[in-house]
């Protein structure tokens, strides 16, 4: 397969503040991949220097071998679809939220939505399970059906690429669930692939395809969960004893942390 989003020898960040520097990976078309990493490590400098909010200062970020850092917005809003990590709660209905993603298709003096677009948008607002919603304001749904409201307006951009910041932060583990299992299942389509920030590493290692881990600023490691998430990268990169095994059913890493008054009781009965 060949390699669909491609950073190579990326620095970007703020003026004399945080830099991101000499960051490459690559992800193949259809790959459900996320990045890691503690607090302050460049995550959302990264994800800010993909979508284009951050000046690339060298290095590049290809999309299917085009440039996105030079690609015109218009094109780059019917390639690339955004969900931040909050939602705006707007006194707009699900259905005219949604809607919005079908602004970069516009015609130029094309005003309103057409057929075409109400089509598209009942068709993820269903596989987002939000279309019992359609009439309600976005300011009356929980965070959860905030989110996947925001996931459904982004899938109607019709995207190559799906970017995510955090989408299950602040949700309870059903919704998380509910919203993981649907990305895992959108970038098994043969067009999508997704690349999100996530903070939970037992979720990055369940679903991910592709993981990568920054720490200060910098590429630590990338690869599989299986490669990426062992204890001795993870206790190195966020400073915390962690015991790692397998999923009996997934074979894939799962983490468990390890509180001081076991550690200490461990070590008195060890002395």
């Amino acid at each position: 397969m060949n390699n669909y989003l491609e950073i190579k020898n990326l620095t970007c960040g703020y003026s004399n503040a945080f830099q991101l520097k000499d960051v490459s990976f690559s992800i193949t078309r259809g790959m459900f991949a996320g990045i890691i990493g503690p607090n302050g490590s460049g995550k959302t400098t990264l994800f800010r220097s993909i979508t284009g909010e951050l000046e690339v200062r060298s290095g590049s970020i290809l999309l299917n071998t085009a440039n996105l850092v030079t690609m015109p917005l218009k094109e780059k809003a019917t390639r690339l679809a955004v969900v931040t990590q909050f939602t705006e709660s707007l006194d707009i209905s699900v259905e005219e939220y949604v809607i919005m993603g079908r602004i970069p298709y516009r015609g130029r003096f094309q005003f309103f939505e057409n057929t075409e677009d109400i089509r598209i948008a009942e068709k993820y607002m269903e596989l987002t399970d939000v279309i019992h919603l359609r009439n309600h304001y976005m300011s009356q749904l929980s965070a959860g059906e905030q989110q996947l409201a925001a996931i459904a307006r982004a899938l109607a951009q019709e995207p190559d690429l799906l970017l995510l910041d955090e989408p299950t932060a602040h949700l309870d583990i059903s919704h998380q669930v509910q919203i993981l299992n649907l990305l895992q299942s959108l970038s098994t389509a043969p067009d999508l692939t997704v690349l999100m920030i996530i903070h939970d590493l037992n979720l990055a290692g369940e679903y991910c395809d592709y993981l990568v881990m920054l720490n200060k600023g910098r590429l630590h490691k990338k690869g599989t969960p299986n490669e990426v998430l062992n204890y001795s990268d993870i206790e190195e990169v966020y400073k915390t004893v962690v015991i790692t095994q397998t999923n009996p059913l997934s074979k894939r890493p799962a983490v468990f942390l390890v509180s001081n008054k076991v550690l200490t009781k461990d070590r008195t009965n060890k002395n």
